[in-house]
């Protein structure tokens, strides 16, 4: 049972940790510049205009990104193995990525250079519901639904 456990939740540690790293980043704005500035690059766009255009998209898109993988693996830790969807698992998810985004805010405001919000809190909360409702779509089951060929045949 022990190494399920630990397989399960693991990453969900390791993804809490890659986040605490990042905010504690005092210089968050000059690396996620930089790394904007290498995709504009790539695009042949990298500009002040477009640096501009694309700064604050590009640092929530990160949040995004990076509560949404939180979202799924702390769900797979909360449903351990269930091949259908929790809700009981979607609930804990959303109060664990929810308070772990708080924290995260609340460190922020202790670091130089950065500051807290409770947009990035809703923002990261969301994220982790964006990652539930993937996992809600494929693990779902249908009772309308009917093989492609059986719908086809039936409507003639």
């Amino acid at each position: 049972m022990f190494p399920r456990i630990l397989k399960a939740w693991l990453p969900v540690a390791a993804m809490c940790v890659v986040i605490f790293l990042f905010s504690q980043d005092s210089h968050s704005a000059r690396h996620s510049n930089e790394v904007l500035g290498w995709i504009l690059t790539l695009f042949g766009i990298n500009t002040p205009h477009f640096h501009h255009l694309f700064d604050y998209p590009f640092r929530k898109f990160a949040h995004v990104v990076v509560y949404t993988m939180l979202g799924a693996l702390s769900y797979r830790g909360f449903a351990l193995g269930q091949r259908t969807f929790s809700p009981a698992a979607a609930v804990r998810t959303l109060i664990f990525s929810a308070a772990y985004a708080a924290s995260d805010e609340i460190h922020q405001g202790f670091t130089q250079y950065r500051g807290a919000t409770v947009h990035d809190v809703v923002l990261d909360t969301a994220a982790a519901s964006l990652a539930l409702f993937v996992i809600w779509l494929f693990t779902r089951k249908s009772r309308t639904r009917r093989p492609m060929v059986a719908a086809i045949s039936s409507s003639d």
